[in-house]
């Protein structure tokens, strides 16, 4: 108030000085210019006879013989103008004031609901959960830390020695019941939000749907019992690394990313029936989105398809059912010979 003051005294001194052809002063502003929003403020202009316009953030437009009008800041960065006219003269002035409100804060996230769990397990359906929960005697605080409305709008895992041409090849993320642009998770038969499911080191083909085939029937996803659909099948890996990566949106559409590394256990497959594939010596077939092509994973062509285009295959016969066709580069064609 003692600021508001002196401002306004200021102003009505200059008023007090000026001659009387000299032209009108006129000045606004928002007090207090920041806050938590939304927050209750008021505009304050030059006291001057005449009538002022307040035209606010909504559209709607008050008018008043008063040189101060009460407000309620309800977005991060709120601006309005004020006009004035006292039939001879106007002016016009725009106002703003700008919300403090923090970031969210993003902790690790809780996995299969066991706040004490901090590993993945290869193939065993996982859920990835990053609801906000207080710390307590059975583990550390979790989730997504924020004051107002928030959501999930990506997850990614990636496990680090699951890659091509040195970039990963990331796990198949499901989000049962599917629901486009939704992040959320069955499991233990409840829905958490913002959540999903993974089935860590399962990297599933595409179901003409865009979406991919789970290991296991996941609502809203398209499952194929007649053909192995994961890229990865039977794949060796020793004990690694993988990381968690989330984007988290609030209601003023802010985005905010974190990352977290979680130990994956070994992959180990027991030798009955087709013996498993050591990961350094897995081939299968990459196909670019923007192409009709499909390559080898060891062609030096895959190199040079983007990461964010790739699309993966377990054999040939997936590859040519999805409309792709050999590339005579690296497979040659139908009986000739490739190099």
């Amino acid at each position: 108030m003692t600021r508001l003051r002196y401002v306004l005294a200021l102003l009505v001194l200059s008023l007090m000085f000026a001659g009387c052809n000299e032209p009108v002063q006129f000045h606004a502003f928002v007090e207090p210019p920041r806050g938590h929003v939304p927050y209750e403020a008021r505009i304050v202009c030059t006291p001057l006879e005449g009538t002022y316009s307040y035209r606010l953030p909504d559209g709607s437009v008050i008018e008043s013989k008063a040189s101060e009008l009460a407000v309620t800041v309800d977005r991060l960065d709120w601006e309005a103008s004020v006009s004035w006219t006292n039939g001879e003269q106007a002016r016009t002035q725009v106002v703003a004031a700008h919300g403090t409100n923090a970031l969210p804060t993003i902790l690790p996230p809780r996995i299969n609901g066991d706040p004490s769990r901090w590993y993945l397990r290869p193939r065993e359906r996982t859920l990835i959960d990053f609801t906000h929960y207080s710390a307590g005697l059975s583990g550390p605080e979790s989730g997504v830390v924020y004051g107002g409305p928030w959501r999930v709008v990506a997850i990614q895992v990636e496990c680090h020695l699951k890659t091509l041409c040195g970039m990963p090849v990331g796990d198949s993320v499901f989000c049962p019941p599917y629901e486009a642009g939704h992040y959320h998770g069955l499991f233990g038969g409840q829905v958490y939000d913002n959540a999903c499911i993974v089935y860590p080191l399962y990297t599933g083909e595409l179901a003409p749907d865009g979406r991919p085939y789970p290991p296991a029937p996941e609502q809203g996803y398209t499952v194929d019992t007649a053909r192995v659909r994961n890229v990865f099948d039977r794949v060796e890996f020793p004990a690694q690394s993988a990381t968690v990566s989330v984007v988290v949106e609030d209601e003023w559409g802010r985005q905010v990313a974190a990352s977290f590394d979680v130990p994956v256990e070994a992959a180990v497959y027991l030798t009955e029936g087709k013996p498993p594939t050591d990961y350094s010596k897995l081939v299968f077939y990459v196909a670019s989105r923007i192409s009709r092509l499909y390559h080898l994973s060891t062609c030096v062509e895959v190199c040079g398809i983007r990461a964010a285009d790739r699309l993966y295959f377990s054999s040939e016969a997936s590859a040519s059912a999805a409309g792709r066709e050999r590339c005579p580069a690296c497979l040659g064609v139908p009986g000739g010979t490739s190099r």
